[in-house]
């Protein structure tokens, strides 16, 4: 679903990244089709008190759920699902703002089930014709965590890392 060319290629220092990754500059959509963004703390191992906030790009919701399963629910700091043309009243791209994931299951299959921050609920459009009973899984609830940093604050800055910790003071 996201393809780039070598052209875009960014000459990114291998030693500063996983070994094997590439770095891409711009990166296409093939299909438009709705896809996600998922923000996830990461603790550094050496030193817990400090982490950093990576964002995936998931082209699919059951791909969503699936890594969804691989993390601690705490740890995700958010999730985006950004909605193409065809299915947005302006005809652009949008976005909308995830608050819980569940997973649907029925006799015809399984599909998921999204909530945004205004509690309306929606699926991607390609989803079975359930057939009742309908089980439905929540798979995360995102916490609603409104702080505000002050413009100086390291938290606010993406390229640099935060410290977790709160002091005393």
């Amino acid at each position: 679903m996201f393809v780039s060319q070598p052209e875009y290629e960014f000459p990114f220092p291998p030693d500063l990244g996983p070994p094997g990754c590439q770095q891409w500059r711009v990166v296409e959509l093939t299909l438009d089709a709705p896809w996600f963004l998922v923000s996830v703390e990461i603790f550094d191992a050496e030193d817990p008190g400090c982490s950093v906030t990576r964002t995936f790009c998931v082209a699919w919701d059951s791909d969503v759920v699936e890594l969804l399963s691989t993390l601690e629910p705490d740890r995700v700091k958010g999730i985006v699902c950004m909605m193409p043309a065809w299915q947005s009243p302006t005809g652009q791209w949008t976005s909308r703002e995830i608050r819980e994931v569940w997973r649907c299951r029925s006799a015809a299959g399984h599909s998921v089930e999204l909530a945004d921050t205004a509690g309306d609920r929606f699926d991607c459009g390609l989803v079975p014709d359930h057939e009742e009973p309908i089980e439905h899984e929540l798979v995360l609830r995102i916490a609603v965590t409104r702080t505000r940093q002050s413009s100086g604050s390291t938290t606010n800055n993406p390229l640099r890392r935060t410290n977790a910790r709160k002091s005393g003071a």
